[in-house]
C-alpha cells in the first residue's frame, strides 16, 4: 500500500500541470458545494425559527370559566401538534396594547373590547394539517373566531421547497463535475502508462496491483481539492466573523457554519476520488 502511495505521488508530480488544474476545479467545485450546503443549513434554521413563531390565534367566546379555559387548552395539548400553548387574559392583552398605542384612545371606549385568547404555535412537521386543525377548532363551542398567518406560512413553505430543490439539483450537477475532473485525469496518465503497465502485465501483475497506485492517484485529487476548499471556506469564517466586519454587518453574526464542514468535506473528496478512478480504469483486461 505504501509502495502504491509512493507511485501516486510520483505519478501526479510528472503531470504537475494537469493536476494543479485538476486540484483547482475540485477545489473551486467543492467550494461552491459547500456554500450551497451552508446556505442550505442557514435557511433550515431560518425557516425553523419563523414557523416556531408562527401560532394559531384562538379567540375565545366571552363569559367562559377558567375550568372550561383549562379544559379547552387541554384538548389541544392532546392533538399532539402544536409546539407551545400560551393562553392570553383579555386584561393581559389590554395592557399590551396600551404599551402599542395611545392609553387614551382606549379609555375612549370605556370597556375592553379584546377577548380572552389562546396562541397555539404549530410543530414544523404538522404544518400540512394546517387547515384541517384550524376547521376543526372553529367548530369548538368555545371558540369565536381563528386567525393563522396562512398566506406567510405558504410562502414560507414554498420558498423553502423551491430553494432546496434547486440547492439540490446545483449540488449534484457540481458532484458529477468533480467524478469527472478525476475521472479524466486519472484515465489521462493511465493511458500515459500503457506500456509500463502492459510490461506489469507479462511480469505477472494483478489486476489489483495495477489498480491501486491509479486508486490512490483518485483519492489524492479528491481529498487535495476538497481540502483546498476547506481551507478557503475557514478563511472566509475568520475574516467574516472578526470584529471588524462584523461591526459593518451585523447581519453575518447569524450564520452558522456547522462544524461538520472540516471533516465531511475531506472524506467526502477522498470517497469520489476513489470512485472517479476506479470508475476510470473499468475492467483491466489480459491478451
Amino acid at each position: 500500500m505504501n509502495s502504491a502511495l509512493v507511485y501516486a505521488i510520483k505519478s501526479l508530480w510528472s503531470n504537475k500541470w494537469s493536476t494543479l488544474i485538476a486540484m483547482l476545479s475540485i477545489g473551486v467545485c467543492f467550494f461552491i458545494i459547500t456554500l450551497i450546503g451552508i446556505g442550505l443549513y442557514n435557511l433550515n434554521i431560518f425557516t425553523k425559527k419563523i414557523s416556531n413563531k408562527a401560532a394559531l390565534v384562538i379567540y375565545l367566546k366571552n363569559g367562559i370559566s377558567q375550568a372550561e379555559i383549562e379544559q379547552f387548552k387541554e384538548s389541544l395539548e392532546k392533538k399532539e401538534v402544536f409546539s407551545k400553548i400560551r393562553f392570553i387574559s383579555k386584561e393581559d392583552a389590554l395592557k399590551e396594547m396600551k404599551e402599542l398605542i395611545e392609553p387614551s384612545l382606549i379609555e375612549l371606549i370605556g370597556f375592553n373590547p379584546l377577548s380572552d385568547t389562546v396562541e397555539a404555535f404549530i410543530k414544523d412537521d404538522k404544518f400540512n394539517k394546517l387547515e384541517e386543525i384550524s376547521k376543526e377548532l372553529k367548530n369548538h363551542k368555545y371558540v369565536e373566531d381563528i386567525y393563522y398567518p396562512s398566506n406567510i406560512i405558504y410562502a414560507l413553505k414554498i420558498l423553502k421547497i423551491t430553494i432546496w430543490n434547486l440547492g439540490i439539483l446545483i449540488l449534484s450537477l457540481l458532484g458529477l463535475s468533480i467524478l469527472f475532473i478525476i475521472y479524466a485525469t486519472v484515465k489521462n496518465h493511465y493511458w500515459k502508462k500503457g506500456e509500463e503497465i502492459e510490461i506489469l502485465k507479462l511480469l505477472g501483475a494483478t489486476p489489483s496491483y495495477i489498480r491501486y497506485p491509479f486508486l490512490t492517484e483518485g483519492g489524492l485529487l479528491g481529498l487535495a481539492g476538497s481540502i483546498l476548499a476547506t481551507a478557503s471556506i475557514f478563511l472566509i469564517y475568520f475574516v467574516l466573523y472578526s470584529k471588524e466586519t462584523v461591526s459593518y454587518i451585523p447581519a453575518i453574526s447569524n450564520l452558522v457554519l456547522p462544524v461538520e464542514v472540516f471533516y465531511l468535506l475531506p472524506s467526502a473528496g477522498l470517497l469520489l476520488g476513489v470512485i472517479s478512478a476506479f470508475l476510470a480504469l473499468g475492467k483491466i483486461r489480459y491478451q
